[in-house]
């Protein structure tokens, strides 16, 4: 299905003309719309406008920025134990260095180094791929516990940092991964250690680099408290500041859908602003050639056939001047916010027989497929201008049997167009469903279709027919009651 065009092209036998507006001729420019309304030369003109995808302005990746600030503090975190170790080191002149944490810290150093080489530049992180990283942070966390006193080494509640970031970023199922994994290793480290001699009070009496493992001692409640804390603090956090962060980026998506309105509505505006002034130019030269036209067929001279071709030109002009009154009509509507009421098959049914008279050469089809009595509907003039559009998506297509169906449930109406053509492409069904303001693939015609649906309270989507050839354009609607 394919969107109507923005300026008619002039017919063949007019090929050689190179008179056209100069409005047609130059390309036209709007600070608020950042598109461009262009034309091309000689005897065809086609014109289009880009909206801008606002999301796409910046490189900036909120996730590969997150990413980043979780591996500084890895880094941080990693300079306090290689300083501990140094002082370790230095004061105990021990005869076996502890080398099982000092490779540890090697491994850590490399991975963190690895993963700052992987984020270079800008990219995109996926909740996956930064879940990963916060799965090797618990992981090599818990292998340099290991080996500098487990569970009695003060840095253990560094557990709490991943976890904490991985509430704060990552889905729900996620987190609780990165939960389970930190009180799983907290939980070994206070049964499997190497003693460190700064932090394990009996790193004496226990040979360097013997493990540790068996029952813990009795009486040792400060670890098993300290187990337990851990235990009440990853159980608080992965509930309630995932709750919090749900709520803020809930918050955060609906401050970003209100600014991609209003941002979309100023496009729109400008694009109304730039059609009404067209209008009001286009009304004197409209005038002038309804005045030529009677003062040629006033001529005696002019054969019948010339007669009815200049009869056929003043009924044209007559639409245009009655479009150009519509335009300005639906203008001032927009201004007082006023909106009619109308059952929607009546507003269906109106629109199809006026587009009906437009395009003769296409059969209509209406079907009423609701039960009961057909719901109250509160529009303006631009919904039957909408559906007018979409008429002319599904005629343009080449099919010749357009059929319309309206439905209706308990909480909107539903208005189903469908033609016979070769369908639709993926990219213009996704661009539909695309957040408001990332219109790319889209023309004019189905932006100010879809502007329109939402203002309305309505949405407008585009799909391929599942029982045949052929695209289906549905509009729903709100209805208000019964007539």
């Amino acid at each position: 299905m394919r969107d109507t065009a923005l300026l008619a092209r002039p017919t063949e036998q007019h090929a050689g003309r190179q008179d056209a507006s100069p409005i047609l001729q130059q390309p036209l420019r709007h600070p608020a719309t950042h598109g461009r309304i262009r034309s091309g030369g000689g005897s065809r003109y086609t014109a289009g406008m880009t909206l801008v995808d606002h999301s796409a302005r910046s490189a900036y990746s909120p996730s590969l920025a997150n990413l980043r600030s979780l591996l500084a503090m890895r880094g941080i975190a990693l300079f306090g134990q290689a300083a501990v170790l140094a002082w370790v080191v230095w004061t105990t002149r021990s005869t076996q260095p502890p080398w099982g944490m000092a490779l540890a810290l090697l491994g850590m150093t490399l991975l963190t180094a690895a993963s700052l080489w992987w984020s270079r530049g800008e990219r995109s992180v996926s909740d996956r791929e930064f879940f990963v990283q916060i799965m090797l942070d618990i992981v090599g966390w818990t292998a340099l516990m290991y080996t500098s006193g487990g569970a009695d080494n003060p840095f253990v509640s560094y557990y709490i940092v991943p976890l904490v970031v991985a509430a704060a970023v990552l889905p729900w199922t996620y987190t609780w991964w990165v939960a389970g994994a930190a009180v799983t290793a907290y939980s070994l480290l206070l049964v499997f250690n190497i003693p460190f001699p700064l932090f394990s009070p009996h790193a004496g009496a226990v040979h360097a680099g013997m493990h540790h493992s068996g029952p813990l001692p009795q009486g040792d409640l400060h670890r098993l408290g300290m187990w337990f804390n851990f235990l009440f603090s990853a159980g608080l956090i992965t509930f309630f500041v995932v709750r919090m962060g749900g709520v803020l980026r809930r918050q955060e998506a609906r401050e970003a859908a209100r600014r991609e309105n209003r941002l979309r509505h100023d496009q729109i505006l400008a694009v109304a602003s730039l059609a009404a002034g067209t209008a009001h130019r286009l009304g004197t030269p409209l005038s002038t050639m309804t005045i030529l036209l009677e003062d040629l067929q006033e001529d005696a001279d002019l054969g019948q056939r010339a007669r009815d071709d200049l009869s056929l030109l003043r009924g044209q002009l007559g639409q245009c001047r009655e479009i150009l009154r519509e335009l300005s009509d639906t203008a001032e509507l927009s201004e007082t916010g006023e909106r009619q009421r109308a059952a929607v098959t009546r507003v269906v049914d109106t629109a199809l027989q006026t587009w009906a008279a437009r395009r003769p050469g296409v059969s209509c089809e209406l079907r009423i497929t609701g039960s009961g009595e057909a719901p109250i509907i509160a529009f303006d003039q631009t919904l039957p201008q909408a559906l007018e559009n979409l008429f002319n998506n599904a005629a343009d297509t080449g099919s010749k049997l357009i059929e319309t169906r309206v439905d209706w449930d308990q909480r909107e109406c539903i208005v189903a167009i469908r033609d016979r053509g070769p369908g639709v492409s993926a990219e213009l069904s996704r661009g539909l469903r695309a957040a408001p303001g990332q219109h790319r693939g889209l023309g004019i015609g189905l932006v100010l279709t879809r502007a329109t649906a939402e203002r309305h309270g309505g949405s407008l989507s585009l799909d391929n027919a599942s029982d045949g050839p052929g695209a289906v354009a549905t509009l729903r609607l709100p209805r208000e009651n019964r007539v």
